[in-house]
């Protein structure tokens, strides 16, 4: 069981650095980057719904990933 949390706690982290490292990959040259434009201005409405699944999503994401590290210094009982 602990070769199986390693393996699973090596492929989250490379998923999540391949996730973290895209949009450095995926950017052109022609295309100038404004950080300012991904901000909702005052009076534009939010969509609560796509905060709501992102914020499952993270949660879900912290706790599977904690709870295989946590595997990893687990005592046996042997």
């Amino acid at each position: 069981m602990k070769t199986f949390t390693r393996i699973a706690a090596v492929i989250t982290t490379a998923l999540v650095s391949f996730f973290v490292a895209t949009p450095a990959l995926a950017s052109e040259g022609g295309e100038k980057f404004d950080p300012a434009a991904e901000f909702s201005a005052a009076g534009q409405p939010v969509d609560m719904v796509a905060i709501l699944i992102v914020g499952a999503v993270l949660l879900a994401v912290v706790l599977i990933v904690s709870q295989l590290v946590g595997n990893l210094f687990e005592k046996s009982g042997k």
